[in-house]
């Protein structure tokens, strides 16, 4: 590897990991629309409310895609960032 191909990726692989974390937040902010599906269920007693359990959390493809690019990024910036730290020991 030439000493400008080294200098551009020691200056790329950070950035591009930051652009991807951004990218990848901004596509799960992102409004996509409403998801509705419909269930019912009866609470066992009249004086009981039903309560879902608060487990259940719906990704819609936009957010799926958005945490896969997020997840990208860390790991790129953390595969860089040890890079870095074991080049420094070795010199």
């Amino acid at each position: 590897m030439t000493k400008g191909m080294g200098r551009r990726v020691r200056i790329g692989a950070p950035i591009a990991a930051v652009l991807l974390i951004v990218a990848g937040v901004a596509l799960m902010l992102v409004v996509a629309g409403t998801e509705s599906f419909g269930w019912f269920a009866y609470a066992p007693l009249a004086e009981e409310t039903l309560t879902g359990g608060g487990s259940l959390l719906l990704l819609t493809g936009l957010d799926q895609l958005g945490l896969a690019l997020a997840g990208l990024g860390l790991l790129l910036l953390t595969f860089w960032s040890g890079y870095q730290t074991g080049r420094r020991r070795r010199s």
